[in-house]
Formats: structure tokens, C-alpha cells, sequence
């Protein structure tokens, strides 16, 4: 029975669900993602902030971007998902002020967690964490960031990608596969993303 006070919002079929358990299928095995579907997920997503930041008629803050909130079609085109957090940008201003921090940890900018402002930079970072996860294989919260002394994906990341071996990033289902050098780009764009003064 319809109700006039609600609202529905209706999202079109993701056969292949969310990024997240994708990378988890991959993990356990049973599942496979070379690198071509990886850089094309990753394409996805940054169309899809470009369109949220800059083509939409109001620009739009998502927020809470992590591969949970990144659903795949039958293609494996990536899809932004879940705007319970998003915020709609006055064109004037450079950002929102809020009360609480609102999001992931692990995909926090850390300017928003200190300052509570939030801005299109706030996103970026997470579109850094993400490109990060989709090269490395890992997620934020892996048991591997509680052992070891940086304690994070970004600042492990960034320790990798200065050292002797930076290949020692890329997650070792896509070694050997000659894309090698385009991986390590990608992660270079990710430690940009994530600067904390972006």
C-alpha cells in the first residue's frame, strides 16, 4: 500500500554485488579479479566523483566512500552507492561544518576528523584508500595493519612506495602479469590522494 509520507529510493540490480564482497571472494579464492577489471573499477569510481563533484547541478559530498558503498554491475562497472551521509554543497561555499564525524574508519580524511569540515577533498582521500585497496589487496581494517608499526593502509603504503621495493604493495595475485609499472602509478595517485594537507 503506497504511503504518501514515504520516499523510496530504488536501486538498480547489481549482479555482482559490492566491491566488498568481491574483494572477499577474491580473497577466499573463489573468486578472480585481474588487473584490467581492477583499473577499470577503479575508472568507475573516479567518473563517478567527477559527476558528484563537478557535473551534478549542485556538487555532492558522499561521505562514507568504501567498497561496501561500491556496487558492480553485470560488467563489473563500478557504481557509487549508499547516500545516507551524503551532504549537497551550497555553490558558495568551500565546505560543511558538522557535528560528529560521519563515515569509515580507515577511509576518513584525517582534516575531517580533526576539524569536522568537510569538503570534495574529504572523498578524494577515500578514492585514494580505495585505489590502494584495489593495487594492494588489503583493506583498512586487515589484522596485517595491527601488526606491523604504521598501523594504517595509508601510512604502509607510503613507507612501501619510498622504500628499495615498492612492488612489495601490489597484491601478489597480480604479480608477473607486465602491468607492474601502471600498479605503482596508480598507488603513486593513491599516496597523492591521501596527503593530509591535499
Amino acid at each position: 500500500m503506497p504511503r504518501p509520507d514515504c520516499h523510496y529510493l530504488v536501486y538498480e540490480y547489481m549482479k555482482n554485488g559490492s566491491l566488498q564482497d568481491t574483494l572477499q571472494q577474491v580473497r577466499e579464492g573463489t573468486r578472480e579479479l585481474d588487473w584490467s577489471a581492477r583499473h577499470r573499477i577503479a575508472m568507475g569510481i573516479a567518473a563517478g566523483l567527477e559527476y558528484l563533484h563537478i557535473n551534478h547541478t549542485q556538487r555532492i559530498i558522499h561521505r562514507d566512500l568504501k567498497p561496501g558503498n561500491v556496487l558492480l554491475d553485470d560488467d563489473m562497472e563500478a557504481r557509487i552507492a549508499d547516500f545516507g551521509l551524503a551532504k549537497a554543497v551550497p555553490d558558495a561555499h568551500t565546505h560543511i561544518t558538522t557535528s560528529n564525524v560521519a563515515g569509515t574508519i580507515g577511509y576518513i580524511a584525517p582534516e575531517y576528523h580533526q576539524t569536522l569540515k568537510f569538503t570534495n577533498k574529504c572523498d578524494i582521500y577515500s578514492f585514494g584508500v580505495l585505489l590502494g585497496v584495489l593495487v594492494m589487496g588489503k583493506l583498512p581494517s586487515d589484522e596485517f595493519f595491527q601488526n606491523t608499526s604504521e598501523m594504517s593502509l595509508v601510512k604502509w603504503m607510503r613507507n612501501v612506495m619510498t622504500s628499495e621495493d615498492p612492488n612489495r604493495a601490489i597484491d601478489p595475485k597480480l604479480m608477473g602479469n607486465r602491468n607492474e609499472d601502471q600498479m605503482l602509478l596508480v598507488l603513486k595517485i593513491a599516496c597523492f590522494c591521501t596527503l593530509e594537507n591535499p
